[in-house]
């Protein structure tokens, strides 16, 4: 009965430990071939000139991939997408395109990303590592903003459409522009090539 028990439960641990990894072994960071370099998108500017300690990306470019850091991603992506409600800018606002924190509990999709990386800085994770992408759905065309979180094991989204953390290539998404830590965006080219 104890060697089956011991037996048991180290089948257990081996799973959950499997369980816990598998995620981080088969995301790869993000490595697009780059069209150009470019400065941030216009609404970005504006959001950055009203809150210029938010788009300040300190501290290493990189999260060292642990169980905490994984768990604070995740965490911080369900509450935020938990805690406001989704509604476009002209619907609320009546402006076209607004980047900003949610105001009383409503924003759109870059105002979620904007929110969760607000929220992880507070709890210490590095900003030069949470970084604005904007992307384009691969079936519906609808163009999108996300959170990338780039990590010791691969380049993690924060999507308002999904409730747990995606690697960036199972995402349903053709990136367009992302966010580097020194101000400045990355354009991809339009064939989503990885770079070796």
């Amino acid at each position: 009965m104890i060697l089956w028990r011991a037996a048991a439960t180290a089948a257990l641990l081996a799973a959950c430990s499997a369980a816990a990894g598998s995620d981080a072994r088969g995301c790869p960071p993000l490595a697009l071939a780059v069209a150009r370099t470019e400065p941030p998108p216009s609404q970005y500017a504006a959001f950055c000139g009203h809150h210029p300690d938010a788009c300040r990306l300190g501290g290493a470019a990189r999260l060292e991939w642990t169980p905490e850091t994984r768990a604070a991603l995740a965490r911080v992506n369900r509450e935020v997408n938990a805690q406001v409600r989704l509604l476009a800018d002209q619907e609320c606002l009546g402006l076209e395109d607004l980047w900003d924190f949610p105001r009383e509990g409503v924003g759109d999709c870059e105002d979620f990303a904007l929110e969760k990386r607000r929220r992880l800085v507070a709890l210490g994770l590095p900003g030069a590592s949470l970084t604005m992408a904007i992307v384009h759905h691969r079936e519906r065309f609808f163009a999108h903003a996300v959170l990338l979180a780039e990590t010791t094991h691969g380049t993690w989204v924060l999507d308002n459409l999904a409730p747990q953390l995606t690697c960036w290539n199972a995402s349903p998404y053709r990136y367009e522009r992302r966010e580097r830590p020194d101000g400045l965006w990355d354009r991809f080219t339009r064939h989503q090539t990885a770079v070796r």
